[in-house]
This record gives C-alpha cells, structure tokens and sequence, in this order.
C-alpha cells in the first residue's frame, strides 16, 4: 500500500480544519421574502468628563423592529462589538413568526479613546471594559449609556429585567455574563460565544464562585469548540466547560452548544437563531428564576436555608453623618443599633423603641457594638474621636469610660475592635501608625500585651480590622479590611493571666479580580460557622477556615449579626437600612452565651 506523501498530509489536515470550522447559517439568518425589515439608527456616543471611561468615543446601532409601538416599553437586547451574528436579519424573521418578542437591538462597540496626533496610538479600551470582572461596564450600560441614548432617541425600553437579554463573542461574551451577574435586576438572559472565562482580568475565578454564590435569576446560553484559543491565559474550551458545569451544578437555567470550531463567531452565528428561541422561551409569562427546577447543590441551602433580605428599619442616621452604624443582639433576640438620636431596639416583632438617649454620651458616634451576660452594652467609638475608647452603658443608661487610652502602659492606640468574653474578659486590638496589636483587657488602665505585633496593615482607617470569639472562646479570629484572609490566635490562660498565642492565616476571603475584600464585621452562629461582611455579600466559613458559600446582599454590609426568635435571623446594616433573612443556623453572642464546643468540620 502506497504510504500518502507529506503534501497530502498536510492537505488533509487543512481539509480537516476547514471542515470543523465550517458553519454555515441557515434560513432564519438569511433575508426572507415578505418579510418586513426594522429600521437601522447608527450614532457615536462620546463619554465626557466624569463618565466611566471619560474621553472614549464609540459607535453604535440600534435596531427598531417593523411595526414597534413606540408608546409602549419595549424588551430589548445588547450586543457588544457592534452587529454580530447577523441579529437585524434574524430579529426581523423570529419576530415575524412570532418566536420571540418584537424587540429592540442595541449593538455598541468597544470604546476608543482618539489618538492626540497622527503620530500617536489610540487608547483601544476593549479589553479594560470587556474583559474586567468588576461591576464598571455595568454600571456605565445601566446608568450612563442606556439612559443617554433612550433620550436622544426617544426609545422605551423595558423596566422588566425580565424583557432584558445581552450577548457577545469572546471578550464581548464575559462582559455579557459579568453584566447580568453583578445586575440580575437589570439583566436576565445571557448569551456568550467563545465566552473569554479565562485569567486575563480574574474571570478564571468564576466557575468557583458561581459555585459559592447563592444562585441568581439568570438564563445562560454557551458556545465554544474544541478549537478554541489555548493562550497564556488559559484554554477557552476547557473553561466554558467548566463554566457550564458550575452553572448546571448551582440548578441555573443554562444550555450549550459544543462544536469543533476556533476562535471566531462562526458556530455562534449559525446557531444564534435557536439561542434566541431557548433565551426567550416563555416570554412573557414564565419570568427567569433562580434555581427554577429546584436541583441546586448551594452549600448555603444545608446552612441558613432558602429566603430573601428583608428590610426591617430604614433611614437609620449612622455615625458621622454617615450611613455607617452598628448592629447587635440580646440573648432574647432583641435587635440593638446605633442612631443619631441614640441606642435603639428592634424587638422580635418589629417594633422599634429609643433604648438610651443621647444624655447618655456621644452615642450618635459609636462604631461597635456588644452585649454582656449582665446587660451591659459595650460601645467602641470611631477612631475619629478625640477620646477613642471602649465605654459601657448599664441597664439604666449611665456611661462609664470601660477602656480608654494610658500612657502609663504605653497602649494609647486607636482602639479598632474588641470582643467580650462571657467571663468579662475583653479582648481589644489597637493601631497606631503601620501596626497592630491584640491586647487581653480588664479594665481602663490595666493591659496585659497578648501577642507579638501583627503584620503591618496597609492603611489605618475606621473599623480597619474585626475581632469576634469563636463559640468555644478559646480562639479569636481576626481581620483586616484590606487583607483578603482570616486569622486565628488561640486564647489560653485563665481570667486573670490570659494569653494569646498560636497567631497563623487561617481562612482566605473570594475577592473578584484585584478588589480588595473590604471586611466590615463578623458574627458566628453555634456551628461555629464564621459570617463575614465583605465588598462581595457575607463570606461564611466552615469551622476550618473554607468559604463554603457567599450571601449576596442589596449593598455593601456594614455590620452583621444573628438576632430574632432563637437567634436564627442574620441581621446586616447595609446603606442606612437594616435588614433581615430567617436561617437554618442559630447565632452565637460570646458575651452572653457560656462557651460550647462546636462540631468539627469535615476534612
């Protein structure tokens, strides 16, 4: 048998490629006889000081279909990179056989910042808007872009996150899908070709993170093909496998294509018209919902259970006349915040009640709150104040100064945070310049140093690291809010020679790209599970140190706790409102509560 020479070897491999990138689009991509068209609109929108991404300029279309009813909200939908996938003409062949809804197309380019001369290079901001994992691009579509042009245009865009889809090839895809994830309110139905889920900008982080989080209301569509990219960043192929498998594993509502097609939009424009039809399957009366069969594996699910934030109080006026207050509970479940106006309480069926005045101290100002087994409110004031100091407040409102500074003994540092002990021991950590330091208090002038300094903090600011007890009260765990991990030193010694030893890294926080973590507060329940406030939601720890789930919430949280009937509500001060969420779990208050041993986690 005659052996093929190296010519026609390497024809049939260049046979073979073209044949597994060969896709071709059908019929509904395909201008079609009697079929009305929609009227095309092309502008540039130019980004001004104060936007963004000042100083970019970028085209766009968008796509009015026949017959639109301009006095009527519309369902639309977003492209990035302009037109892609041939959408006008399939729009205008799925409307008219009513496979989708009669929707408006928005297709927006990459923004691109002039060059100053002829012999200088534009700023080309795809990749910083696109490939970022951050919220920016969707905070520019929702807030700046999409309102800029519905005015000038005079269009009438659905409200409805509902009527809401966006899309997009390769970079273009992530921003689509990071779009609809950090805004589920505004964006539900996502479809990404050749989804760049790579490590460019932190988007190799996501599969683990959708994981984590409780899952969103989104539909997900995904392409890609084993010819994908494989670069320096990561296999494109391999990620949006892994991707789809996080979706699936968290009960979304995802479906894919897999082909044997490269980097390129050919697959997903041949299949673009079906995609439209799975995105916009029962519109509009079967909304997007979050684990709409019921088969998510949400570790969070086991822990605190199925539920939404509740608001409980708003318009709480928080210290230094900003939103910021602190939030605590009694041992019946009886909320404790702090108000411009002074100590207030939340009882378990809703009322709210001054609890001290302001005759009692500078209330309007603390930063930190606690309750002990005898009543005894502790307050910590923000570093911001003249005096910074820990006071306490007894039953009948009267102040006294618990902790403050003593040049005697050399710790007049900023008093950060502290925790109290059911024994009335009060662990306390300081900060004065690049350092901080965790010290076993006792009284106002008494201090006994309980650890070597830590490792130096990147900055000194308000509430700039955490302490809280675990249930036990043999270990205290502590963060800082610039540093994404959690510590823990061992508490031994009795009441009146305690130590604090064994200081390591215990758990490590999810941040998203570069952003710091921004740990506010910390409370545990009885399992000795760790709940952190952080920039992403509450970060809960398993009893060895793992993020085992994420709690999104409405904004940033300020300040957690459990409270409520059984202790079994989370509690967040977030914005100047307070809200609620009933769990699975129980809290645990080491001021109040004797110590128990939590189960061990599994290994």
């Amino acid at each position: 048998m005659q052996r093929p020479t190296l010519t026609a070897l390497l024809a049939l491999l260049c046979a073979s490629a073209f044949a597994a990138d060969d896709y071709k689009p059908g019929p509904d991509s395909m201008p079609q006889a009697g079929v009305a068209k929609g009227q095309m609109l092309k502008d540039t929108y130019l980004a001004k000081d104060g936007s963004l991404f000042p100083g970019t300029e970028r085209e766009y279309q968008i796509y009015l279909p026949a017959g639109l009813d301009a006095a009527r909200p519309a369902p639309f939908m977003v492209f990035q990179d302009g037109v892609i996938y041939q959408a006008p003409t399939v729009f205008d062949n799925l409307i008219a056989k009513h496979d989708i809804p009669a929707m408006i197309g928005i297709f927006i380019k990459p923004g691109v910042v002039p060059a100053a001369n002829a012999n200088a290079l534009p700023r080309y901001n795809r990749s910083y808007e696109y490939d970022s994992v951050t919220d920016s691009y969707a905070r520019f579509l929702i807030d700046e872009f999409l309102p800029a042009i519905t005015a000038k245009h005079q269009l009438k865009l659905s409200d409805d996150p509902n009527a809401r889809a966006i899309a997009g090839n390769s970079s273009g895809g992530i921003c689509a899908f990071m779009v609809g994830w950090h805004r589920p309110d505004q964006f539900r139905r996502l479809f990404t070709g050749v989804g760049t889920y790579v490590g460019i900008h932190g988007a190799d982080q996501l599969p683990v993170l959708v994981r984590k989080f409780e899952p969103k209301p989104l539909r997900v569509y995904l392409q890609s093909g084993e010819n994908d990219n494989n670069l320096y960043c990561g296999d494109w192929w391999m990620a949006n496998q892994t991707m789809e498998r996080a979706l699936t594993w968290n009960g979304y509502d995802v479906n894919h294509t897999w082909g044997t097609g490269g980097h390129n939009a050919k697959h997903a424009t041949a299949i673009f018209p079906d995609v439209l039809r799975w995105l916009w399957k029962g519109y509009p009366d079967e909304p997007v919902k979050a684990n709409p069969r019921g088969d998510a594996k949400w570790v969070g699910g086991q822990v605190v259970g199925d539920g939404e934030w509740e608001v409980s109080v708003k318009g709480v006026q928080g210290v230094l006349h900003d939103p910021t207050f602190a939030i605590t509970a009694d041992l019946d479940g009886t909320l404790v915040y702090s108000d411009n106006e002074g100590i207030k309480q939340l009882s378990s069926s809703g009322n709210v009640s001054l609890r001290y005045g302001k005759k009692s101290g500078p209330l309007n100002e603390l930063a930190r709150l606690s309750l002990d087994k005898e009543g005894k409110l502790y307050c910590k004031l923000p570093w911001l104040a003249s005096d910074p100091s820990v006071v306490t407040l007894d039953r009948n409102g009267s102040a006294s100064q618990f902790i403050g500074p003593s040049n005697e003994h050399n710790t007049d540092d900023l008093i950060d945070d502290f925790a109290v002990a059911y024994s009335g021991q009060v662990y306390v950590v300081t900060q004065w310049g690049d350092q901080s330091m965790l010290w076993a208090k006792k009284s106002r002038w008494e201090a006994t140093p309980a650890a070597e300094p830590q490792t130096p903090l990147k900055s000194r600011g308000r509430d700039s690291t955490r302490l809280i007890l675990s249930p036990d009260q043999t270990t205290l765990y502590f963060a800082r809010s610039s540093v994404n991990t959690i510590e823990s030193h061992r508490v031994v010694g009795d009441e009146q020679q305690p130590s604090i030893i064994s200081g390591q890294t215990f758990g490590l926080l999810d941040s998203l790209g570069n952003a710091e973590p921004g740990v506010r507060s910390m409370c545990v329940d009885t399992n000795g599970w760790l709940y952190v406030a952080t920039s992403l939601g509450i970060q809960v720890l398993d009893q060895a140190g793992r993020v085992n789930f994420i709690l999104p919430t409405p904004q940033q949280p300020h300040d957690v706790c459990f409270g409520g009937k059984d202790l079994s509500h989370l509690f967040i001060a977030c914005g100047d409102k307070i809200y609620k969420r009933h769990t699975k779990a129980h809290g645990y208050i080491s001021g109040q509560m004797a110590p128990i041993k939590p189960p061990a986690p599994r290994l």
